[in-house]
């Protein structure tokens, strides 16, 4: 399984993509196909012509979910830490666990996606 995250850093926003396998694409055809992928967010249309669009994989464990959630949960909050908003909603699987880092919660902009 993999977490892959796209982000901007001019926007300070990321989307987060789940895949059941490792994902067979380049980065650039990722990027490059970003309408392919449904963000309930009424930014991902200014989100996907940014210029400065980056992608980082994250492998998950597929059989240890706790493990999953885990390693997700450290990568989102490496992003939200700084500031970014994530677009969409607050879902995944697995959903990226933060509360070792002392969040019991996000702070939910609607129709616009999550943040700290």
């Amino acid at each position: 399984m993999e977490m892959l995250i796209v982000s901007s850093e001019q926007q300070k926003r990321l989307i987060m993509l789940f895949i059941r396998k490792k994902a067979s694409m380049s980065d650039k055809a990722l990027l490059k196909n970003l309408d392919a992928y449904s963000v309930n967010s009424s930014v991902y249309p200014a989100f996907k012509k940014a210029s400065d669009l980056l992608v980082e994989r994250i492998a998950l464990p597929f059989a240890d979910e706790k493990t999953g959630k885990l390693l997700g949960g450290d990568f989102l909050y490496r992003y939200l830490s700084k500031g970014y908003i994530c677009l969409g909603n607050y879902t995944g699987q697995p959903k990226p666990d933060l509360t070792p880092y002392g969040v019991r919660s996000v702070r939910m902009l609607p129709k616009v996606g999550f943040g700290l």
